[in-house]
């Protein structure tokens, strides 16, 4: 068989990696290297730039602001209804607290956690999960054949006894698709895309998944039910049923996922040195294998995810928590009640584990800044395009201050210019991306801990970070018991664990070990305290691409615990007759002044399947449908990630802010930049090549599976053309023909139909 690789590429320049596609903008990746050696390659420096300006922060301004709620899809054709949900949030508090009935709020969380559920399975199966199958350690020539062979002679039993993620047992096989899987190399073969087993048992979940979200949205991912106040189809007893079994075969596959993936991780970062593998990239190639690619400081935010209609009972019962009502003024009570909970995560030095800032929804809007030094916008501080309504906003509804930098004020300004080459030199102002740059500045409180702001991970990754690190918090949380569902979760920062239980799932559609179809707890363990324990402190990493997807399994897991307290809480109120899922009609809708000029302020935050997702809104004061935004404005989990670098110091209303020293002496990378680069500051050196694929021929594969161990928008495949009118098929970065596989997979197809 003759090459498959299509390109040369010269490392001794900087290459641009573009587009990886899928992504809201069309992201590139300029990446430079250290050539030490054919198999001692890596990263010492990149630039993510975002290539395309999309505009919703514009022309959705003026618009009817119900209908912001139904314009806020189009934003992604995957987890639309996401931005949906969030914008709801932002106009109930613009109206002082206009939150849906019980039973509506259930509803809504129905088709909530039932599209986290699918979408984290996507990614784990089809999206991200073949980055990590047999495809690329065997078939297409990129990872080390050796590790293959090394999986295929580790059990999934041995793995699993350095993992505590099942506390009552961990399984010593798993069968997907009706395979049955003992080793590693198993699993790799079974995320082989369209073929492998756990991939065809995967698309089984997305689509009872995406069913159950329909029978509540009825149209994805651009709903057609959710309005301020509830939702427009009510939960009944029928589609209750409906929901179940699906729920079951969800919550079952979910279980296996959390297995497959604490094996994969365990034995792909081989933390304690006993697979293998990192001796095998310790010989050859003189690093860490897989526990280098994609480390980054342990920086993360989360907003947590999954409102309750009646507040779990917490320990200690100082903290105080409450059911979702809407208002800005108990934002930090409810944010706490989710299911998910929110945090803000800091690592102040690289010989300490990171830390939870806060739990306070409230305080991480006001920690909330934008800048667009390396963007292509005007500053619009001091800006006569402002209008005076939003450049006048200096107070949230509770009377702290808001910073000129808060997209409360912001106002998007675009200023076009050519990017060019290099990013970051190729043109006269330096800049080189349409992402603009979210840093948080710590709060507790509501009052600023420093004077420096952070760039911040938005992901599963964040998500888990945040639920360990609970008790840390100023309002502590370390039990929360959802009664309805008969679920609690137990938070241990002091071992960085969190454990949950999920219900018995015995279902004839998903094969499940007899250890895992009872009522089980789940436990998630950080990757810092992993890493530690497994290598005896001599490894200490607070993530990577491959602990990313793990996190992911886990928060699925979590999300699914969810979806089954919205469950029992609605047979609950349609027991007890309260059957409203919406309040009033359109014309109840009032938008009342909030802050100190003449508008509504709302904010709405949750976890989308990418991560933190913010909407905030600014709209006139009056009732109806037709009351106006002003500005409507949104940060999306991949431009927290994506936004690029941030040098400079600012005069904002706490005084003068800048980057935090260690990542200032990072040239105030951003995330995605960061994480392909290293920071020096905490001892991270950048991603290592780790592929045997010759290096002029090496397409920088490693940093794009990093990228998309983040976010389930990433690419899929790319078409290339070639001179001679045949189409090379180029499926997650691997050049293979498909079509031997694609034939297989119709074959089967018509066996199952």
């Amino acid at each position: 068989m003759g090459s498959s690789y299509l390109f040369k590429y010269d490392w001794t320049k900087p290459v641009v990696i573009e587009p990886i596609v899928r992504i809201k903008p069309e992201l590139g990746i300029q990446v430079s290297v250290s050539i030490e050696g054919e198999n001692q390659v890596r990263a010492t420096e990149a630039y993510a730039g975002a290539g395309m300006f999309r505009g919703f922060e514009i022309f959705m301004r003026n618009k009817p602001a119900p209908d912001v709620i139904m314009l806020s899809s189009r934003e992604c054709g995957i987890c639309g209804e996401h931005h949906q949900f969030i914008e709801r949030i932002a106009q109930e508090m613009a109206m002082g607290g206009y939150a849906p009935p019980p039973l509506g709020l259930e509803t809504i969380m129905l088709s909530n956690d039932a599209a986290m559920v699918y979408d984290a399975t996507t990614h784990l199966t089809a999206l991200g999960g073949p980055d990590w199958s047999s495809l690329f350690f065997k078939i297409a020539g990129y990872y080390p054949p050796e590790i293959y062979q090394l999986a295929q002679q580790t059990p999934i039993s041995k793995v699993l006894e350095y993992s505590e993620a099942f506390p009552n047992g961990a399984p010593s096989e798993l069968k997907f698709s009706g395979v049955t899987m003992r080793t590693v190399a198993d699993i790799m073969d079974g995320l082989v895309p369209i073929i492998g087993a756990i991939w065809l048992e995967g698309a089984y979940v997305w689509r009872i998944m995406h069913e159950a979200e329909l029978l509540y949205y009825l149209r994805i991912p651009h709903p057609i039910t959710m309005v301020p106040g509830g939702i427009g189809v009510p939960a009944t007893v029928e589609n209750l049923q409906r929901y179940l079994y699906r729920l079951v075969d969800g919550t079952a596959y979910a279980k296996k996922q959390v297995a497959y993936w604490e094996v994969l991780n365990l034995f792909l970062n081989d933390y304690g040195n006993v697979f293998g593998v990192q001796a095998y990239y310790d010989k050859y190639f003189n690093n860490l294998g897989f526990a280098e690619m994609g480390n980054r400081p342990g920086n993360f935010l989360c907003y947590g995810q999954s409102d309750v209609s009646e507040a779990p009972s917490v320990t200690p019962s100082s903290t105080s928590v409450m059911p979702y009502d809407a208002t800005y003024e108990n934002m930090g009570a409810w944010g706490r009640a989710r299911v998910v909970k929110p945090g803000l995560v800091i690592q102040k030095s690289p010989n300490s584990p990171p830390e939870l800032v806060t739990n306070s929804l409230i305080d991480i809007t006001l920690g909330m800044r934008e800048f667009v030094e390396s963007s292509f916008y005007e500053d619009w501080v001091n800006n006569s395009e402002v209008p005076p309504e939003v450049s006048g906003i200096s107070q949230d509804p509770i009377g702290n201050s808001v910073s000129p930098y808060h997209p409360w004020r912001k106002w998007t300004i675009p200023n076009p210019l050519a990017r060019g080459y290099p990013f970051g030199s190729g043109n006269s102002q330096n800049k080189y991306s349409w992402a603009m740059s979210p840093r948080l500045v710590p709060y507790a409180g509501h009052k600023p801990v420093m004077n420096y702001f952070f760039n911040v991970e938005a992901d599963p990754q964040a998500v888990m970070w945040a639920q360990v690190l609970q008790p840390q918090a100023p309002e502590p949380i370390y039990t929360a018991v959802y009664s309805s569902a008969g679920i609690e979760i137990q938070y241990n920062s002091n071992e960085q664990s969190v454990t949950w239980n999920l219900p018995q799932t015995i279902s004839s559609r998903i094969a499940l070990p007899q250890e895992l179809q009872g009522e089980i707890e789940i436990k998630y363990v950080s990757p810092w305290m992993v890493s530690s324990k497994l290598s005896n402190g001599s490894i200490t990493v607070t993530t990577n691409a491959v602990e990313r997807m793990r996190a992911r399994a886990h928060a699925c897991a979590l999300d699914a615990g969810g979806a089954w307290i919205a469950w029992f809480s609605a047979v609950n109120y349609i027991k007890n007759g309260q059957t409203a899922v919406s309040r009033g009609n359109q014309y109840d809708w009032t938008y009342k002044k909030n802050t100190n000029t003449d508008v509504a302020i709302g904010v709405g935050l949750k976890e989308a399947p990418r991560g933190a997702q913010w909407h905030s809104e600014v709209i006139a004061l009056g009732s109806g449908p037709t009351v106006p935004t002003i500005n409507p404005q949104q940060i999306q989990p991949t431009t927290v990630n994506s936004g690029p670098r941030v040098k400079n110091s600012y005069s904002d209303v706490i005084g003068t802010i800048s980057p935090y020293p260690l990542l200032a002496q990072n040239d105030g990378a951003g995330t995605f930049e960061e994480v392909i680069q290293g920071n020096p500051g905490y001892n991270i050196k950048g991603v290592p090549k780790l592929t045997v694929t010759p290096l002029e021929q090496w397409d920088g594969f490693e940093f794009a599976a990093t990228l998309r161990s983040f976010d389930p928008c990433f690419v899929c495949g790319v078409h290339v053309v070639l001179p001679n009118g045949k189409v090379r098929y180029i499926t997650l970065g691997a050049p293979i023909d498909l079509s031997e596989s694609i034939k297989a997979f119709y074959k089967f197809a018509m066996r199952v139909k």
